[in-house]
């Protein structure tokens, strides 16, 4: 039997919180590790429209999009720091990404052909079947719209 085995050299995950998003960052944990000299691109996309106040369709004022851009800064640095010390990465093959809009267009059409990725990692949607219906999942999108490989992660 032939093993076939493809071998990716710029790997990205979008992390959104989600349990899906945690699978599929384990899961890009371990294709750089068995991809020998490969990196690990970490983003995560903030939608300004999903953070309107409960929805309510108020929109944030400068300093709460500003205090929550900082936040979210804060935890990317703390994960990059983890993904280094607890599962051994090295340094400079881990790179986390912070940017504002549509999560779908953001990966698809900005970040990958940006960066030149050749495997995009996606968690399972967390939305019901009605969320699904109305606006879509990210994973289902960027499974259909992007120019490389893309593996969906299950638990």
């Amino acid at each position: 039997m032939v093993e076939m085995v493809q071998k990716y050299k710029r790997v990205l995950v979008a992390i959104d919180g989600s349990k899906g998003s945690e699978i599929a960052l384990t899961k890009a944990i371990e294709t750089v590790k068995n991809n020998e000299g490969s990196t690990l691109d970490v983003l995560r996309v903030l939608d300004l429209n999903s953070l309107e106040y409960g929805g309510a369709g108020i929109a944030l004022d400068g300093s709460e999009i500003y205090r929550i851009e900082q936040a979210n800064e804060e935890y990317m640095f703390s994960l990059k720091q983890k993904l280094v010390k607890d599962e051994g990465l090295k340094e400079e093959a881990v790179h986390v990404h912070l940017r504002f809009g549509n999560p779908k267009l953001v990966i698809v059409h900005d970040f990958q052909p940006e960066y030149g990725n050749d495997l995009i990692l996606v968690g399972s949607t967390g939305k019901n079947f009605f969320e699904r219906l109305v606006i879509g999942s990210v994973a289902s999108y960027v499974i259909r719209n992007s120019a490389c490989d893309v593996l969906m992660a299950r638990n």
